[in-house]
């Protein structure tokens, strides 16, 4: 039974009053009444807490842990913990991740710092797509000092405080390793995005045609050989959808390339997809495949390749993240041919929607000038996937409100960036960036707008949520998150405002299914 909104409010903020709780705040969406309690978030000078008010001996058979005060009524205070979040998600079914890439539209919102997701919730709600809301990858929460288990609390609890109900998604993103895949399906994820870039071999996409020969001899075996010949040569593959046609035939030098660039990361997909079968009693796990981080596109042919050796072997996959022609780069606008990237890109959804598998869109922050072909060439169904927005619009809003802190985190990010760079790919000029000293407060969220500054910031925020001073102490890490929580309603509103960019871009329709 959910509150009378107009009254929500209201009720709840007096009947908080007869207890000796400091309630800084009331979150009146998450309010409802469950089993003759009534359950809640609040803010206290703690942070977020659980509210669960009623009588006496209901309480004390609730689930959750806390401290109980006593009144006219009874009120227990729970803090956010593990124990209590596999609490929320018994009684509050809609808080736990689950499978959702078979809906039409998804879009991966990556809360980097664990409390951004209600401006995404915000954004997301209005329109006809499921947000993958837990997303991080393994250099993420290296670099924020969090595990995949972190991220699904944060984003339950997320869920339950903005009360949306309609199913949301948590991915273990660039997996590489049969461990990690374990470690994030342990943790509870309802996705796994299982990153290729150090099984394929790209020296088979440039190397002579002799090497290829004595490569293909060395590495195929007899068998393989004649199968992967049979699949291939000597036939014209003509796929038809409803967004066109694509026609590939490969030659025998072709057939030999791609096997040899991907005959590795075929086998290690093999191995993750009986993992991820193998887990009995596990719900649907998605199972997306990237092969998105290479040092050159992923041409129709190669795609092809790829997703009829993967059916031959029986793997069936939810998505394919290909790697684009142009630059995909992380937070900015796409670079490149956008004629020759609409028509690489149809191609790439005939073979998707002929073999039953979505696209996905990675790096997919800020890509708005590709958006609208995109959306119109997929209509049948796309996943998107975005990661620093959260951290960026983060950033802007310090820009806003802490000038003096913004500044002192630009010094630092500039003297981190070479460092930084090593991790990402991005074309970034320290020289375009203007000079801060000489701009006013005013000026700095500006900043954010411009696609050298945004890379900057994009790329080192390991580096400044890790920075120590002297002492050992955390220089902007406190300060960061004091700020985003003392202003939580204007960055919800900062990224509510750039995700529901993104999904008009895209073409999405507003409404729910």
């Amino acid at each position: 039974m959910d509150f009378d909104e107009p009254l929500m409010e209201k009720q709840i903020t007096e009947s908080l009053k007869s207890f000796p709780v400091n309630v800084l705040k009331i979150y009146p969406a998450s309010f409802s009444i469950l089993n003759g309690l009534t359950y809640g978030l609040i803010r206290t000078s703690e942070g977020r807490r659980l509210a669960v008010m009623g009588e006496k001996e209901s309480l004390l058979a609730d689930p959750f842990r806390g401290e109980i005060f006593y009144g006219s009524s009874a009120l227990k205070i729970c803090d956010l913990s593990a124990d209590n979040t596999e609490a929320l998600m018994s009684l509050f079914p809609y808080t736990r991740p689950t499978s959702v890439l078979k809906y039409r539209c998804t879009l991966g919102t990556g809360d980097r710092l664990g409390v951004a997701t209600p401006g995404h919730i915000r954004a997301v709600r209005k329109f006809k797509a499921l947000p993958v809301l837990a997303q991080q990858s393994v250099r993420e929460n290296t670099q924020t000092g969090r595990d995949y288990r972190g991220v699904i609390r944060d984003a339950a609890w997320a869920v339950f405080q903005e009360d949306y109900r309609r199913g949301y998604g948590a991915d273990g993103d660039h997996l590489k390793s049969l461990p990690e895949v374990q470690t994030a399906l342990d943790a509870g994820v309802t996705m796994v995005t299982l990153d290729l870039s150090e099984k394929l071999n790209p020296e088979a996409f440039h190397a002579p045609a002799d090497w290829v020969e004595s490569k293909f001899r060395d590495e195929i075996d007899e068998e393989e050989s004649k199968v992967l010949l049979h699949l291939f040569l000597g036939k014209e593959f003509h796929l038809r959808s409803p967004q066109g046609e694509c026609r590939i035939q490969y030659s025998e030098e072709e057939v030999k390339r791609n096997a040899l660039l991907y005959h590795k990361a075929i086998d290690f997909t093999e191995e993750v997809y009986e993992l991820i079968r193998s887990r009995s009693g596990h719900p649907s796990i998605d199972f997306e495949v990237s092969i998105d981080e290479t040092p050159f596109p992923t041409s129709p042919g190669n795609h092809l390749f790829f997703i009829i050796e993967l059916n031959h072997r029986g793997i069936r996959i939810d998505s394919l993240a290909p790697r684009f022609i142009g630059e995909f780069q992380k937070g900015i606008d796409y670079r490149g041919d956008l004629g020759a990237f609409r028509e690489q890109f149809s191609q790439h959804m005939v073979i998707s929607q002929y073999y039953g598998h979505k696209i996905s869109v990675h790096s997919g922050s800020d890509k708005f000038s590709v958006f609208p072909d995109v959306g119109r060439l997929a209509k049948d169904g796309v996943h998107v996937k975005t990661a620093g927005t959260s951290w960026l619009e983060g950033i802007r809003l310090v820009a806003f409100k802490d000038p003096f802190l913004f500044r002192e985190m630009h010094r630092v990010a500039l003297s981190s960036f070479k460092e930084a760079s090593k991790l990402y790919h991005v074309t970034t000029d320290l020289r375009r960036i203007p000079d801060i000293e000489t701009l006013q407060d005013q000026g700095l969220p500006a900043l954010l707008d411009q696609a050298d500054p945004r890379q900057l910031f994009h790329i080192t925020y390991g580096f400044l949520l890790n920075a120590k001073d002297g002492d050992g102490k955390s220089l902007f890490r406190d300060r960061f998150y004091q700020t985003l929580a003392h202003h939580e309603e204007d960055y919800w509103s900062l990224l509510e405002r750039h995700i529901e960019r993104h999904l008009v871009s895209l073409g999405v329709e507003e409404g729910e299914e």
